[in-house]
């Protein structure tokens, strides 16, 4: 493992400034994606369990009531079920006397009544309905597919494959009569929104078979149609992929997989669905997703759908989290819950920077899943264990593991998104105001302890009562949930390597949101393009909204082979563009070959309606994966207190001339700041523009170095700009 030093929140002193990592936060501009503003907790804070959940009862809790105080007590919702659909099927429902290889479903429907009876009756489901509102149902392989395994009962799916009953037919009746007859919206536990029409099939089938991948396929097809015949509100996915790896084989794995089902069975997909594992310990080398090979998976699906579909449609993410293959055989330990959860935290907030596209997303975190345990042995990522498996403990009596420590810091978060921006790829933000509240969510990509400056606006700190700080982050790979209370909002915060935190602020009156940031993302009309040495590809986005300010960044998916370049040469319009050297998370390089995105900031004013980009890459080989085209229209002018056309991680241009800007003392609590400008021509003049973009002062220069009077501007933080022959040199300065 690589070194993980994590420490617990503390300020620090102001001149070690430069060398942190900016985050700006503006409570009062409102941040919409595709029109969703508001944090959907039934989307994203979700355990993989079903309400009729047997683990939540069996043996002894230590806390009297385990399913109230995480569903009620942690305001979780329910995720996905694959239990009850295949024990009735498996030990149940008997074969059709007249239809051989089909259900009987005169029995199926008397095999319902009490179960229906049963949610009435019982206080522990029906109390729970708002929680379940948008569950997943899912088949497991077998007795689901088609090849003659037989049910505990004695029969088996019929395999018939012909035009008037295609393959599937037998399953896909059953399926459809089960969520018909087990549910009902007005008098009983509600229908699943989504269907998974089977768990991992080519994994399965595949990898470890010999089946052809497109009869998979047309199976889907089969089912779809099947369950739509009767629940026509259900909504259907596939094709449940456990590892995705696009780029595998030059991008092969995507030809003869995604490609092909996306093409056979999109017409009649309402979602993808997928999985997504960081392998941080898999035959000794660390393999993650977490980051920009997340991005990339996404993006890519999203374009391809967009293009064949002219819609991206949306991800149901119903496994995600990590394999800690190092301890699969290994009691269980704090170490590997903290292997789990630092993946969750990150996966998490990619998935929430596109919540217009995201139906539902599952950590796959179970809940004493003794059905997994192999030779004494318990199943992995669990969030219930003995008190007798922990070291210096005893008893048999169930506990929460350290996974609790995720949905306990993440207990409260909700409200409207609000905007926020990093200058560095590596620390992933959210922030979300909801009425007297504020959260601030900030998590490390970084395998080392960062230090943020929090730069927050949009509030007086006279309205700030009590600032509550949670750092979940590892101590000797243990995880730790650290708790500090401040009186108000710190400017700077020190985070683990890994780590994640999540700052409650309350307020002492309502915040008002009055200003807007709207997001809509633009895909190209084409992608997947395979490069070559020196020559462009040529890409363009069309119908693209502009307004009177807003901030822009390109997203180029890309697979390559290490070695090869991830520096093209980009223009936009015709414009160069400066490529940042920064990547979100790891460099893969323990990974076959890179699949990842290339973020690159845009200056808003080279947008237009109709956009071309041209790539250029120096060398051959690998593929341009995706293009897409992050739009932020501002409906006020919005200045960083860092460049975002030239973050520090981002390769320099061609330089014009040796400029550098100098404003001493900075931070300044002096009447004037000297201003140096380094280099052979001379400065017009200078701006000082505050954070709501106006600009406060402006002075001629005409000279290299000169002092300003700085006495007239209040206490905060300013972008300097000297103007000298078509450059502009920008600094961030800090006035006491």
């Amino acid at each position: 493992m690589k070194l993980s030093l994590s420490i617990v929140i503390f300020l620090l002193p102001i001149w070690a400034l430069a060398q942190n990592i900016d985050v700006d936060v503006n409570l009062n501009i409102k941040h919409s994606v595709g029109n969703i503003s508001e944090f959907d907790r039934d989307k994203f804070i979700t355990v993989h369990a079903g309400l009729r959940e047997n683990d939540f009862t069996l043996g002894v809790n230590e806390h009297l009531d385990m399913k109230d105080d995480l569903m009620n007590g942690h305001d979780v919702y329910f995720g996905r079920n694959t239990g009850h659909i295949s024990y009735i099927l498996n030990a149940q429902v008997k074969e059709d006397a007249n239809r051989p290889g089909y259900a009987d479903l005169e029995h199926l429907k008397e095999l319902s009544l009490p179960y229906k009876a049963q949610y009435n009756s019982n206080v522990n489901y029906n109390k729970y309905a708002k929680r379940n509102n948008s569950t997943i149902l899912a088949a497991q392989l077998h007795p689901f597919w088609p090849d003659g395994q037989e049910t505990k009962t004695g029969w088996a799916f019929s395999e018939t494959d012909t035009e008037n009953e295609p393959l599937g037919t037998a399953t896909g009746e059953y399926i459809a009569h089960y969520i018909k007859e087990f549910h009902d919206n007005e008098t009983s536990e509600v229908m699943p929104k989504y269907f998974e029409v089977i768990n991992e099939p080519v994994w399965h089938l595949v990898d470890y078979g010999a089946t052809d991948i497109n009869k998979i396929f047309e199976f889907h097809n089969t089912i779809a149609t099947e369950v739509k015949k009767e629940n026509p509100d259900v909504l259907i996915g596939g094709y449940t992929t456990a590892f995705p790896d696009f780029e595998l084989n030059n991008f092969n794995r995507w030809e003869e997989r995604w490609n092909t089902f996306m093409d056979m069975c999109g017409e009649k997909m309402d979602f993808w669905s997928i999985h997504l594992y960081d392998f941080p310990e898999f035959r000794n080398t660390e393999q993650y997703r977490k980051g920009s090979n997340v991005e990339a998976t996404l993006d890519m699906m999203e374009h391809a759908s967009f293009n064949k579909f002219n819609v991206a449609k949306p991800f149901v993410i119903s496994e995600y989290g990590a394999q800690a293959h190092a301890h699969f055989n290994d009691p269980w330990t704090p170490e590997r819950d903290w292997i789990i959860m630092k993946s969750l935290n990150s996966m998490l907030l990619s998935f929430m920077d596109r919540p217009d596209l995201i139906a539902k997303v599952i950590p796959f975190v179970v809940l004493k899943a003794e059905w997994g345990r192999h030779n004494g042995v318990p199943y992995n990522p669990r969030l219930l264990r003995q008190k007798k498996e922990a070291a210096g403990e005893t008893g048999e009596e169930w506990v929460y593991t350290d996974i609790i420590k995720f949905f306990d810091l993440w207990k409260n978060v909700k409200g409207t998104r609000v905007d926020i921006l990093s200058e560095n790829l590596d620390i992933q933000t959210d922030a979300f105001v909801d009425d007297k509240k504020v959260y601030i969510i900030l998590s490390n990509l970084n395998q080392t302890e960062s230090t943020i400056s929090l730069n927050t606006f949009g509030v007086d700190n006279d309205k700030v009562t009590s600032v509550e700080v949670k750092h979940l982050y590892a101590n000797n790979n243990e995880p730790i949930l650290a708790v500090n209370e401040f009186t108000s909002i710190p400017e700077e915060l020190s985070i683990g390597a890994e780590g994640t935190i999540i700052l409650e602020i309350d307020l002492t009156e309502t915040l008002e949101i009055v200003e807007t940031s709207k997001e809509t993302k633009y895909y190209a009309t084409d992608y997947y393009q395979e490069i070559k040495s020196n020559t462009p590809l040529s890409f363009t986005i069309n119908n693209v909204i502009k307004e009177k300010q807003g901030e822009v960044v390109l997203r180029l998916g890309l697979g390559r082979d290490h070695g090869l370049s991830l520096k093209p040469t980009v223009k936009v319009n015709g414009e160069e563009v400066v490529v940042p050297t920064n990547i979100r998370g790891d460099n893969q390089l323990e990974k076959e070959r890179f699949f990842g995105v290339l973020e690159i900031p845009v200056d808003y004013e080279l947008l237009a309606e109709t956009n071309t980009i041209t790539i250029t890459f120096p060398d051959n080989s690998g593929h341009v994966s995706s293009l897409a085209m992050r739009v932020f229209n501002f409906s006020l002018p919005v200045e960083r207190t860092f460049d975002l056309q030239m973050p520090p991680t981002a390769i320099e241009g061609t330089q014009l001339s040796n400029n550098n800007l100098v404003l001493l003392p900075n931070p300044s609590q002096q009447e004037q700041v000297s201003v140096i400008v380094k280099g052979n021509k001379i400065p017009e003049y200078i701006e000082f523009v505050d954070l709501s973009g106006k600009v406060v002062l402006t002075e001629k220069m005409g000279v290299n170095t000169k002092k300003i009077e700085v006495k007239s501007l209040k206490n905060g933080i300013y972008i300097v700009r000297v103007h000298l022959d078509k450059q502009v040199l920008t600094q961030k300065l800090i006035i006491k």
